[in-house]
C-alpha cells in the first residue's frame, strides 16, 4: 500500500511540471559551441557550466568565442544583529560581470550578476564558520556562473 501511495504521490509532483534544482538543465543552445574562459577565481566555476551546458571549453587558440569576466566582488555585510548588540548573521553578496567576446567584438550586453546568501554567525563557532563560509563562497561562484551561461544562451550567434 505504502509503494503505491509513494509512486502515486512521485507521479502527481511530475505531472505539475515539479523538478528537483539542477536537473532541468539550460533549455536553449548556446550560440557558439567552444569557449575560451578568463574568469579569475570564478575560471572553474565558469568551465563547469559550460561543460553542464554543453559548450567546450578551449585552452589557447581555437574557440569560436571567448568569455571574459571583467570584475568580481566579494562583500560581507553585518545583516542582523541582536538586542546585545552582538552579530547574529552577515550577508554574502557576490557580484560578477562578464563580457561574452568574438573576434575582439563584445557580443551581446555585459552580463551583471549578483548572489546573495546569509549566514548565520557565532563567536563559539568560528572555526566552522571559517570552512562553512567558504562553502558558501563556492556555492555562490557556482550559481553566478550558471546564471552567466545561461545569459549565454540569450546571445544572437553568427
Amino acid at each position: 500500500m505504502n509503494k503505491i501511495l509513494l509512486t502515486a504521490a512521485v507521479l502527481l509532483l511530475s505531472a505539475c511540471g515539479f523538478h528537483l534544482k539542477g536537473t532541468q538543465g539550460i533549455s536553449k543552445p548556446l550560440p557558439y559551441q567552444s569557449w575560451q574562459v578568463s574568469g579569475g577565481n570564478m575560471q572553474t566555476a565558469l568551465e563547469n557550466a559550460l561543460q553542464r551546458a554543453d559548450g567546450k571549453v578551449v585552452q589557447g587558440g581555437g574557440a569560436q568565442a571567448q568569455l571574459v569576466v571583467t570584475g568580481v566582488e566579494e562583500r560581507r555585510d553585518v545583516y542582523t544583529v541582536t538586542r546585545a548588540a552582538v552579530i547574529n548573521e552577515y550577508l554574502l553578496t557576490l557580484r560578477v560581470q562578464a563580457q561574452a567576446v568574438r573576434l575582439g567584438e563584445a557580443i551581446g550586453e555585459p552580463i551583471d550578476v549578483v548572489i546573495e546568501r546569509t549566514m548565520d554567525y557565532a563567536d563559539s563557532e568560528v572555526l566552522g564558520k571559517a570552512e562553512e563560509g567558504q562553502t558558501v563562497w563556492s556555492e555562490m561562484r557556482a550559481d553566478a556562473a550558471e546564471q552567466i551561461v545561461r545569459r549565454l544562451t540569450f546571445i544572437q550567434g553568427k
